[in-house]
């Protein structure tokens, strides 16, 4: 699974993906009121920083994950499946974002 299934699938069966995005938000609001106004970011760019944050994170995920998937199916989709809810990653996941945060 890459990062852009992984993306897919953490959207359509969790909210750790929305929390997440929140904080990431959240956080990157704070650093930027605390610039200097003439240096601050517009919205745009705030957004692309949570974006890459984003990106990040799976990008963390999948490779954590990937480390535990080998072998002959380790590029089947359902494979996959099959590991997150064997090892309830999702839920995992959920209460680690939910205790995150940003400093």
């Amino acid at each position: 699974m890459n990062n852009a299934a992984l993306l897919e699938y953490l959207e359509a069966n969790s909210r750790a993906l929305d929390t997440f995005r929140d904080k990431s938000l959240d956080y990157q609001n704070e650093k930027n009121m605390k610039r200097q106004p003439a240096k601050r970011w517009n919205e745009a760019k705030v957004d692309r920083a949570v974006d890459k944050m984003v990106a990040e994170f799976i990008a963390s995920i999948q490779q954590k994950m990937a480390f535990n998937i080998r072998g002959e199916h380790a590029d089947d989709y359902q494979t996959w499946v099959d590991f997150i809810e064997q090892n309830e990653v999702l839920e995992g996941l959920e209460e680690s974002v939910n205790e995150m945060t940003f400093e």
